[in-house]
């Protein structure tokens, strides 16, 4: 992802998560959005093993700030 894009997207994200009536509603479709693009990207997965995936992802932003890991 390159820079405009990651500023387009945390944008995008920004104006998302912003409370209101329907946050929550809001919230849950940037998930359902990321969960049906890796179910396109990783088609030949079965749907527990695309659970794990991002679960796995997920925790793996809980415990450190993105900015430490690698690559980023």
């Amino acid at each position: 992802m390159n820079r405009f894009e990651r500023w387009f997207i945390q944008g995008v994200f920004r104006r998302e998560v912003c409370q209101g009536y329907d946050h929550d509603f809001r919230i849950a479709n940037l998930y359902r959005m990321v969960r049906e693009a890796c179910e396109k990207e990783f088609a030949e997965d079965t749907a527990p093993t695309i659970d794990a995936s991002l679960r796995e992802w997920f925790e793996t932003t809980q415990h450190r700030p993105m900015w430490q890991r690698e690559g980023i």
